[in-house]
């Protein structure tokens, strides 16, 4: 027998069986309660309160478990177990009702199934106008982008800093940059900086919100440098809580219409200040406006004439007929042109060239007339003269013919004397020069030498016989020591020179100086078998001819001493330094074209510091001046002798072997010896020289090689003795 919630059963095996039956059925009936439980809130998270869910759980499974304990009892005796989980199971009832208690009021305030429907039918609603309300917003975000990327004018969105946020094609157009290379820049960099300020000012005045928006006119840089007009346009956009989020911009480009408004600036400035009086009137001849010039001209202020008609500046007589004349013009031709008689405010009358054309309105028809009128009334009275002297005039007309022709020969004479490149070439041509100007007299070029002591012929020109004398003292010319033009006749009461012979003097003669930078270079003289030819007019052109002349052959004896200072050493009379570099370089390209060999020499005179300590600079630089006219009678006309520099001499040998200039150094070295050299009357004694001989392209392929390798030797010619001649060792095989 056993006890079983305080009833006692017969040990019956079938009643035991149903006891252990009905336990296990009701144990498998509550753990499927929490299995339900558990997939409903998974499937529900949504739900509140999931805790009770897992509560409610956890008592079943603990009262399912009593159950089978139960029908394990009756095989063995567990009593204690199942006071426990009794117990548990007590306990957590209690406690989870003492929670459902105080959990009552929030359970009570969830909506019950009713307004559970109708909030969920309200929250479809809710659903259906967000859904509506994002499709508008997306179809509006979607018309915006459309409207912000293909808009016809730039738009941008430009953050608080200046950076821009988002730009469309159109701005990049505008400002020729690209839309990745603009986002990488700001609006500071490429508004110009005048603009700055302002543009600065009304940013602040956003921020601030002393303004909604802006406008104003702005230029950017272009991509390419030049500058770009815009309409700019800025509005600020705000957060819901009112903070600044970023600008929109509008930019539109006004280039064009600044140029064009430049243009009508410049054509109204040119309206007002130009010298020719412009009168605009529509078709029937009332004025519309009318310049500065015209106020000047016709002597009525624009205020009195504004409204009027044209004919007030003509005779009445003629203004009628005019007026016809030009309209009838304009419609067939669309321009008249012509003179006009008009009358001034004070009743004076003038006359003004005047061109009339048509004014066009919009829509290609004529609406206006614009008159451009010059005042020729001075004009007219000036050719008035002109006719008048116009035969006076003409008697001077072969004389200015014949000027022009002797101006153009004086021309030619100037150009060709300036093309000549030396005096000797210059006195050939200058005899052909003078002959045309002079035809029918006979004459030279006499030069004054440079001692100063005798005049010398050095052209001469003509067929008859040269009255004068070739060569003469300067004192025997009135011309030379007068320093002014000197005209004689044969007859016994004109005063001669004393050069010019008077068995061979017939007619007249004129002597002119030529004198360049106030001193006297010689003389032209001129004689005529007949007198009457050497005019006032002639001897006018003499002294022209005497000037150019003078002029020419200073510039070229300038000319020819410049070049000689620039090449030559004013010492030694030989070729400087630089000459040197230059025709050694010369002279080593020509050898290498042609296969030849150039030799150097450089010499040094020996103990030449001796000189300058025993007997002084001066007969120093006496030894240097003895030796280079020594070494330019020894050299050949193709030789170059040069001053290196100091006491150091070089010479350059072209197409020479190494033989030649070995021997010519060595010719050099025992004939300057022969030298003698004196300084104030007492002898300075001999010199000796050291030389060093290179060649090229033995001792180098370079001229600087070459020299470096003749002072390499002439440094062994004194290092081991002085006075000999010293070969520079080869370094470069020859060809």
């Amino acid at each position: 027998m056993y006890q079983e919630c305080g009833h006692y059963y017969l040990c019956q095996l079938k009643l035991a069986w149903l006891d252990v039956i009905s336990n296990s059925a009701i144990a498998f009936a509550y753990n499927l309660i929490p299995i339900i439980v558990v997939y409903s809130a998974r499937k529900r998270q949504d739900l509140p309160f999931q805790w009770i869910y897992r509560l409610i759980t956890t008592l079943v499974v603990i009262g399912s478990t009593i159950y089978l304990i139960e029908a394990w009892t009756f095989w063995r005796s567990e009593n204690w177990l199942l006071g426990l989980l009794k117990a548990i199971t007590a306990f957590g009832l209690l406690c989870a009702m003492i929670l459902l208690v105080r959990l009552l009021p929030k359970v009570l305030t969830i909506p019950n199934l009713t307004e559970l429907k109708q909030a969920n039918h309200q929250l479809e609603l809710e659903i259906k106008e967000r859904h509506f309300a994002e499709e508008a917003l997306r179809e509006s975000k979607e018309r915006f982008h459309n409207a912000f990327d293909y808009a016809a004018i730039g738009m941008a969105l430009v953050g608080l800093n200046g950076n821009w946020l988002q730009v469309n094609h159109s701005l990049c157009e505008i400002v020729g940059y690209s839309e990745a290379e603009l986002l990488s820049k700001t609006c500071q960099e490429i508004t110009h900086p005048d603009d700055l300020d302002t543009d600065f000012d009304y940013v602040r005045q956003l921020l601030t919100g002393e303004i909604r928006c802006y406008h104003m006119e702005k230029r950017y840089i272009h991509k390419l440098g030049h500058v770009v007009w815009i309409m700019l346009s800025v509005s600020l956009v705000c957060d819901i809580h009112g903070q600044p989020l970023y600008f929109i911009t509008q930019i539109q480009d006004i280039t064009e219409r600044k140029r064009v408004e430049q243009t009508l600036q410049q054509q109204a400035y040119i309206f007002e200040n130009i010298s020719d009086g412009v009168i605009v009137t529509d078709l029937s001849g009332r004025v519309i406006n009318w310049n500065r010039a015209a106020e000047k001209m016709f002597g009525y202020s624009k205020a009195e004439v504004l409204g009027k008609n044209l004919g007030i500046l003509h005779k009445p007589e003629e203004s009628a007929v005019l007026t016809q004349k030009i309209i009838d013009e304009l419609h067939t031709a669309n321009r008249w042109a012509g003179e006009i008689n008009f009358v001034r405010k004070d009743g004076t009358e003038g006359v003004c060239e005047t061109v009339f054309v048509p004014l066009y309105n919009e829509h290609g028809q004529p609406s206006a007339t614009i008159g451009v009128n010059r005042n020729i009334t001075e004009r007219k009275q000036a050719e008035a003269a002109l006719q008048q002297a116009n035969e006076q005039l003409t008697s001077w007309v072969q004389q200015l013919e014949q000027r022009n022709h002797e101006i153009a020969l004086l021309s030619q004479m100037s150009d060709i004397l300036q093309a000549c490149l030396t005096v000797e070439e210059a006195y050939k041509v200058i005899a052909q020069l003078i002959q045309p100007l002079f035809p029918e007299t006979s004459g030279g070029v006499f030069i004054i030498s440079s001692s100063k002591h005798l005049v010398e012929a050095v052209t001469t020109w003509g067929d008859s016989t040269l009255a004068s004398k070739k060569v003469f003292s300067p004192k025997n010319c009135w011309a030379l020591r007068r320093g002014r033009s000197h005209f004689s006749t044969a007859d016994d009461h004109s005063l001669h020179c004393s050069h010019i012979e008077e068995d061979l003097f017939g007619g007249e003669a004129l002597c002119v100086p030529m004198m360049a930078q106030g001193e006297a270079l010689g003389m032209l003289h001129f004689h005529s078998p007949q007198t009457g030819k050497l005019t006032a007019a002639k001897q006018q052109l003499a002294s022209a001819v005497a000037e150019r002349i003078a002029l020419a052959l200073a510039n070229l004896k300038l000319t020819e001493a410049l070049q000689q200072q620039s090449i030559r050493d004013p010492l030694t009379g030989l070729f400087n330094r630089r000459y040197l570099e230059e025709s050694l370089e010369r002279e080593i390209s020509r050898a290498e074209r042609s296969q030849k060999r150039v030799g150097i020499i450089m010499m040094d005179v020996d103990h030449f510091k001796s000189f300058n300590d025993r007997f002084g600079h001066e007969a120093g630089d006496i030894v240097l001046r003895e030796l280079g006219g020594f070494l330019r009678k020894q050299i050949r006309k193709a030789d170059i002798a040069c001053r290196y520099g100091g006491e150091e001499i070089m010479l350059i040998l072209p197409e020479t072997s190494l033989d030649v200039c070995q021997e010519r150094a060595e010719r050099i070295r025992q004939t300057v010896k022969h030298l003698d050299i004196q300084h104030q009357r007492q002898k300075l004694g001999c010199i000796s020289l050291s030389l060093g001989v290179a060649m090229y392209p033995e001792h180098g392929l370079t001229g600087a090689a070459v020299i470096e390798a003749a002072d390499a030797a002439l440094y062994i010619a004194k290092k081991t003795g002085r006075d000999r001649v010293v070969m520079a060792k080869s370094q470069v095989s020859v060809y």
